[in-house]
């Protein structure tokens, strides 16, 4: 059984338009923002990484290949499809680690404590945040039980069901099969619930993207809080 990260970076960063480089190397704090997940990642000692990603993006491919990562090209259609690329040949018991390359989350062993839900006996394990100041309706918020079983996956609700989003994955391969022709991960997810396969652990409350301008500009705002914090 191997542990494998894989961090999807295939996208075109159209509401971040004009950038001078990819959204994944774009500095903050002086390093590319995907450093942060590459980080996390690495803590959890996975046997590799590997960075999904478009032949034209050489930015990102050479940055992710310094980083000690393999880079897989791809013209993935959606996100799911970007994951799916990353676990092509993954065996069924592999565990897989999820992230997105534009978030920047607390803690640092956050990928230790998802996994440790797939020893439990959960096929999906996703790392929760309630974080502040954010608009829910921009993401998918997450209702579990006591025993954090995840009941359901909301999508950029108009009335949000929880205060907790899922900003991070770990998941056996088996269960991504159905990735292929997704739009979302979470969509997968979601049709997995009412089988209770479907984890989730509270990490922190801080959490923060950089998908839009305002989310770039939250993003730095909020590393710089936590920064002056420690």
């Amino acid at each position: 059984m191997a542990t494998i990260g894989v961090i999807p970076a295939a996208g075109y960063a159209t509401r971040l338009q004009p950038l001078q480089c990819s959204k994944e190397v774009y500095p903050v704090h002086a390093r590319p923002v995907m450093d942060y997940l590459l980080d996390r990642m690495q803590a959890a000692r996975p046997d590799e990484i590997r960075v999904v990603t478009r032949p034209d993006k050489t930015d990102v491919a050479a940055h992710a290949r310094e980083r000690g990562a393999t880079v897989i090209e791809a013209q993935p259609a959606s996100l799911a499809d970007s994951f799916a690329a990353g676990v092509a040949d993954a065996a069924p018991t592999d565990v897989i680690l999820m992230g997105f390359p534009d978030s920047i989350w607390e803690p640092a062993d956050g990928y230790e404590r998802i996994v440790g839900l797939l020893d439990r006996g959960f096929e999906v394990a996703l790392g929760l945040f309630s974080p502040r100041e954010v608009d829910l309706r921009r993401y998918e918020t997450v209702v579990t039980d006591d025993a954090g079983v995840v009941g359901q996956i909301d999508f950029k609700p108009e009335v949000p069901s929880s205060r907790w989003i899922w900003g991070n994955a770990a998941a056996r391969a088996r269960a991504l099969k159905g990735l292929r022709g997704e739009a979302e991960p979470g969509r997968l997810f979601n049709s997995m619930c009412d089988r209770r396969v479907v984890g989730g652990v509270a990490l922190s409350d801080s959490y923060v993207d950089m998908g839009t301008h305002d989310g770039l500009r939250h993003a730095l705002e909020a590393y710089d809080r936590v920064a002056r914090s420690r």
